[in-house]
């Protein structure tokens, strides 16, 4: 046999661990000679992080025995852990197929791990699967065995089902930690679009009901994004895995799939919607931008390591930028509610003196120390480019439209883009993407590509704005700052590092119990600072500071950025007219019609 047998257990939900046994001829395995003439041995290994998610997590630490037997004999067979997610079985002569086998804890809901209760079992198969070293191409059959009455859902290819066992083959390694799975009972609607199938699981609702237009919302969502890179869509079936709790937000990308984790109350109507389908948006668009198309370093992953790139503004960052905006095209967004949300990132963007200090390929470079390990200092010290790589997206997009009287945009940049590395077999560089930019505004937009990513972040939509009629005010600069947030009461959180609050010597883990002799609570926070906080007037502020009662003295000063809102200007010229109906697509929207407006 010439492929690696896996076979999953989750027939004991109430034990939340997984058992796993990997059955291969030792012959399509690496054999290397051991040290001291001892018989030839494989190396196997478990994953230490999940593409998409830039952190290492250490997911061997949830395994637990391991066993190795010769398959035909039953006999042992040494096994030894030489690393931190490492494995070396000893071939001993006369072994021809080896069974390796252990248990996965799995007891941590969110998109990247593994959690078994008695009512579903969810997995990546990242942190899962153990893999031969050096064999990334070896196809694989998974055999999955679950409770009775459970259903499954994946994208991997079914063939065959017998029993309480369900069999599933991946071609190699990148398609088998790439195709997440859950079994369970769960709702399933299957629509098509462009005449390819699609599936939504939703897995956790209970009793909330499912809004009448999601599945028109979804499939709009699709639509406009498949506009986005020329219609095609390029996978033979995709799976939407929707999973709800009691609380949670967050979702991962694959090829032909998503997860997707939110509270249950997420599909009743209103922001929480919105917020929802925007999700959905956002690690649809990753269908192109990261699973396709994608930067050179991450073409063949390497699942043990880091693996660095400077271009995650783009791969994230440009998909927090189309995510909104495909919403808008596909009428699942209001245009007040886009500029709102363009507003809100601008005031998060502008707010945050880490944007000064780190550029967002430098803090694309870091994302795996940085981006996923937050503390009170990293909105000081570098930038989230997802939030600020978005507003660099719509930077380079209206640069285009303006400079080409909107007749082309960052859609033809990315579609060329896409065109030009991964239809070819590789993923791009720098110069690709200056190249696409070049070639979809008529010009070089290096410089100014150079100054968005490579340097302190501060766009000027002052200047950008009203070429498409819309007006850029700084409200609530009036009102005392002291550039601080809150944890959990009135414990600081957050004190940026240019404010009031900084100087005066406050610093995060403070607890303020008064302003100026007036006992504070989180409820009362903002009347007794707006009855006692003086622009330019010293404040007494009493706090708790690691155990202390100590008292400081703050200056507030005014807001420097206030809360930025964006909004369409009345009166606008025919071609401000042309240039922001083109960019937020009203008259695709007249056309088509809201798919969700609640």
């Amino acid at each position: 046999m010439s492929e690696l047998s896996f076979r999953l257990d989750v027939r004991e939900p109430a034990r939340r661990c997984i058992a796993v046994s990997l059955e291969a001829d030792l012959d399509v395995l690496v054999r290397t000679p051991a040290p001291g003439g001892q018989p030839s041995r494989v190396v196997l290994f478990m994953p230490t992080w999940t593409p998409g998610s830039y952190l290492i997590r250490e997911y061997s630490r949830h395994m637990g025995p391991v066993a190795a037997v010769d398959v035909h004999s039953g006999c042992p067979i040494v096994c030894t852990k030489i690393g931190k997610n490492r494995f070396a079985i000893e071939c001993p002569p006369g072994c021809h197929r080896v069974r390796f086998s252990y248990e996965v804890y799995a007891h941590e809901l969110t998109v990247r791990t593994a959690d078994v209760t008695p009512e579903h079992a969810y997995w990546n198969h990242a942190c899962v699967l153990v893999w031969p070293l050096g064999r990334p191409e070896l196809p694989a059959t998974i055999a999955v065995r679950t409770p009775s009455g459970w259903d499954v859902a994946t994208s991997l290819r079914r063939i065959s089902c017998s029993g309480d066992e369900t069999v599933f083959a991946a071609c190699n390694m990148d398609e088998a930690m790439d195709s997440p799975f859950l079994a369970g009972r769960f709702q399933r609607l299957d629509l098509r679009i462009r005449d390819v199938p699609h599936q939504i699981v939703l897995e956790g609702l209970g009793d909330v009901p499912v809004p009448e237009n999601f599945v028109a919302s979804v499939s709009a969502i699709v639509e406009r994004t498949a506009e986005v890179f020329g219609g095609e869509l390029p996978y033979r079936n995709y799976l939407f895995l929707c999973l709800f709790a009691e609380e949670g937000h967050g979702g991962l990308e694959h090829r032909d799939s998503t997860t997707l984790l939110s509270a249950r109350t997420a599909l009743r109507s209103g922001k929480t919607y919105q917020s929802f389908l925007g999700l959905l948006a956002h690690e649809f668009f990753h269908v192109w931008n990261v699973k396709r198309m994608r930067p050179e370093e991450f073409w063949a992953y390497d699942y043990e390591t880091e693996n660095y790139t400077s271009l995650l503004w783009l791969a994230e960052g440009f998909t927090a930028y189309y995510d909104d905006l495909i919403c808008l095209r596909a009428g699942v967004l209001e245009v007040d509610d886009y500029l709102a949300i363009l507003g809100q990132s601008l005031t998060t963007c502008l707010s945050a003196s880490g944007r000064q200090k780190q550029s967002l390929s430098a803090a694309s470079y870091d994302a795996w120390i940085r981006l996923y390990r937050p503390d009170e200092n990293t909105r000081n010290s570098t930038q989230n480019y997802y939030v600020n790589g978005s507003l660099a997206a719509l930077s380079l997009d209206l640069t285009i439209r303006s400079a080409t009287d909107g007749r082309r945009n960052l859609d033809d940049a990315l579609r060329q883009l896409y065109r030009a590395t991964y239809t070819r077999g590789r993923g791009y560089r720098r110069s690709d993407v200056e190249q696409c930019l070049a070639e979809a505004a008529g010009r070089d937009l290096k410089t100014i590509l150079t100054q968005l990513v490579d340097g302190p972040l501060d766009p000027d939509f002052s200047t950008l704005f009203p070429s498409f009629g819309l007006e850029l005010t700084n409200k609530d600069r009036d009102k005392p700052y002291l550039g601080l947030s809150f944890d959990k009461g009135t414990t600081i959180g957050q004190v940026s590092d240019d404010g009031p609050a900084f100087r005066s010597g406050l610093a995060p883990g403070d607890e303020i119990l008064a302003l100026a002799d007036l006992r504070v609570t989180a409820d009362r926070w903002q009347e007794t600072m707006a009855s006692v906080g003086v622009i330019g007037k010293p404040l007494r502020v009493l706090v708790s500071s690691r155990g202390r009662i100590v008292e400081r003295v703050v200056t507030p000063s005014a807001n420097p950025i206030g809360t930025i809102t964006v909004a369409e200007a009345p009166n606008p010229s025919g071609r401000q007219l042309a240039l922001r109906d083109g960019w937020l697509g009203r008259d695709r929207i007249e056309r088509s019609g809201p798919q969700s407006r609640q």
